[in-house]
């Protein structure tokens, strides 16, 4: 009988376990702790998208433009965000020794999209890419890398 019982808890934990893989509360979740240099070398998915969202921009710091086939950046460990009630994972860089002149931040959704990039150059100002919403742009404009 305790046999039984055990076999059927499993079951049980089973079914529930099983039956939240469509779940949005199960969705992929924002990591953090990672640098973007290292997530856009080892993900191709990352690596692409973000190459699609600088492709259409015109006005960017020489830096960024050719930032993932000649990196020259410095990156700080990546943020987990909530923007607009979707996870999000927040990247910041800047051009390394000038962090004060020229700097980005960048959201990924947890599978790798390039939702919106936001680059903050004493030449060139504000430039805004993918369309952020308010909630992607207050997370874009908080300071630091």
């Amino acid at each position: 009988m305790a046999v039984m019982a055990g076999l059927l808890r499993t079951l049980l934990m089973l079914v529930l376990v099983f039956s939240c893989v469509g779940d949005p509360a199960f969705a992929a979740e924002a990591q953090s702790g990672r640098f973007l240099q290292q997530v856009v070398g080892s993900s191709e998915k990352h690596e692409k998208n973000l190459q699609a969202l600088l492709r259409g921009a015109r006005s960017l710091p020489s830096w960024v433009r050719n930032m993932i086939s000649n990196p020259r950046y410095v990156s700080g460990a990546s943020r987990a965000v909530t923007v607009d009630g979707k996870p999000a994972e927040l990247f910041g860089a800047c051009l390394a020794g000038q962090c004060g002149q020229s700097r980005l931040r960048v959201l990924f959704s947890p599978e790798g999209d390039a939702l919106s990039l936001r680059v903050e150059d004493a030449q060139l100002g504000e430039v805004l890419l993918g369309a952020p919403s308010q909630a992607a742009l207050s997370q874009l404009r908080l300071p630091g890398i």
